[in-house]
């Protein structure tokens, strides 16, 4: 296969795996791993067929948009307004995340101060990602070849300590604590327009391209999560790498922050990339005016608003994962009767599937919201 394919695939896996990898462990360890397993394969499968039919309605479409494009072009205004605030808030609130877990990450492994290693994350970070999708494309195929070979490490160097008592036990009064951030942890369908534009006048190395950079990080998260609950248990941090350290030693901690570091570094490229292309798709802007509206905002919300790492994705993952996931199923509903493309490949149409999918989400966000609420 040439280069561009597992460009591609990159992409995707580089779009999912971010600051939602480290919060998982923390979670998973509130309800057990018996528990948290099932949840994380659960919405993983959803995940997958959550991304399978946006690549449907991307080939089934000649123009190229984001999400919420698609939204305003297959199902109306009301649900593009309602895809366009899930998009900001929840790409925002992941971009300033990372900023907030990329300071911690750096000063833990450096010495020093968070917010100085923020800013600086941020300098080069934001340098990157005016460039565009050649240089991001080729980053992220590095970054996620980088990290790959760090979470090989730290099986190896932590599955010897696994502790029995960690894998057995469970909590059943936690049972939706692990849901929001486990959906933020899944949230990569806008990466399929990125690999569209990788894989253009290649279409039909798209499926594949999705379906293996989309079963890539479930496998990373639940082998990340069986080894940090395995080792650390009850005790697991909200930024699991630092308990992980703290119990298996400075390799460990070495290891354990560099993932974190190259994973929240390329889902901020990623991210800032699917951002980028939205306001100048959608909004029609001028890239240098899109980029400076994607960098300045996260940087204004690190600055001057105060952050809960794990509880600002849980809140991300139940509404702006929920109400993209439910655009999607009603965009591949729609699209299959009123798209003006003929697509590579045709999935069933999904009405169970797809409803409990759309069922679930709504839950998800109502009892989000009476937790906030509470």
């Amino acid at each position: 296969m040439k280069l561009v394919f597992w460009e591609a695939i990159a992409a995707t896996v580089g779009t999912m795996v971010g600051a939602g990898v480290l919060g998982l462990p923390y979670v998973v360890s509130k309800v057990g791993l018996t528990i948290g397993l099932a949840m994380l394969l659960l919405l993983g499968a959803a995940a997958l067929i959550l991304n399978l039919m946006f690549t449907e309605v991307v080939l089934r479409t000649t123009a190229s948009h984001q999400i919420a494009g698609y939204s305003k072009k297959y199902l109306g205004l009301i649900p593009y307004r309602f895809e366009t605030l899930a998009v900001i808030i929840g790409t925002y609130g992941g971009l300033t995340t990372y900023l907030i877990g990329e300071g911690k990450v750096l000063a833990t492994l450096l010495g020093g101060n968070e917010l100085m290693y923020s800013l600086l994350f941020f300098v080069v970070i934001s340098f990157l990602l005016l460039f565009g999708i050649k240089m991001i494309k080729f980053f992220s195929l590095v970054i996620v070849g980088c990290f790959l070979i760090v979470i090989a490490a730290i099986v190896l160097l932590g599955g010897s300590s696994l502790d029995l008592a960690n894998l057995t036990y469970s909590d059943t009064s936690n049972l939706f604590t692990p849901y929001g951030v486990i959906l933020f942890a899944y949230g990569g369908a806008a990466a399929v327009v990125t690999v569209r534009q990788i894989l253009r006048r290649n279409e039909k190395k798209i499926l594949p391209a999705i379906l293996i950079g989309t079963l890539v990080p479930i496998v990373i998260y639940v082998i990340f999560t069986l080894v940090v609950v395995g080792v650390t248990g009850k005790a697991t941090t909200e930024i699991a790498t630092l308990g992980l350290g703290q119990a298996l030693g400075p390799w460990m901690l070495l290891f354990g922050n560099l993932f974190a570091f190259f994973a929240m570094g390329s889902v901020f490229l990623n991210g800032g990339l699917i951002l980028r292309e939205f306001y100048q798709y959608d909004f029609k802007l001028h890239r240098v005016w899109a980029w400076l509206l994607v960098v300045s905002v996260p940087l204004v919300l690190f600055l001057f608003v105060a952050h809960d790492f794990v509880k600002t994705m849980s809140i991300a993952g139940s509404f702006a994962v929920g109400i993209t996931g439910i655009t999607i199923v009603s965009l591949f509903w729609k699209a299959k009767k009123k798209g003006d493309r003929q697509p590579e490949f045709s999935l069933p149409r999904f009405r169970i599937v797809g409803s409990v999918i759309i069922l679930t989400f709504l839950l998800g966000m109502i009892y989000t919201l009476v937790a906030l609420i509470r």
